[in-house]
């Protein structure tokens, strides 16, 4: 057996559509792409990142008026009421 002299090319993935000899095809981030979706996705993504917003705004509105709500002093409940 051999030692392993570094004469030995590791085994890569090799894609369907490459051919023997040629040079690979670059992957969109070693181009400089962003790692984002198609471009007919960015409006859909940023309507969604509108609505999480409007979300998180909302929640955080009942959540003060629960605590306002919460602290207010309860009104007496008339005896004859009980």
């Amino acid at each position: 057996m051999s030692g392993g002299s570094g004469n030995v090319r590791s085994m890569a993935h090799v894609d369907s559509g490459e051919i023997a000899g040629t040079q690979r095809k670059k992957h969109r981030h070693d181009l400089g792409h962003e790692d984002h979706g198609a471009k007919l996705a960015e409006n859909t993504t940023r309507g969604i990142q509108i609505l999480l917003g409007l979300w998180i705004a909302l929640t955080l509105v009942l959540v003060v008026y629960a605590l306002v709500d919460a602290s207010r002093p309860k009104d007496e409940v008339p005896a004859s009421v009980k």
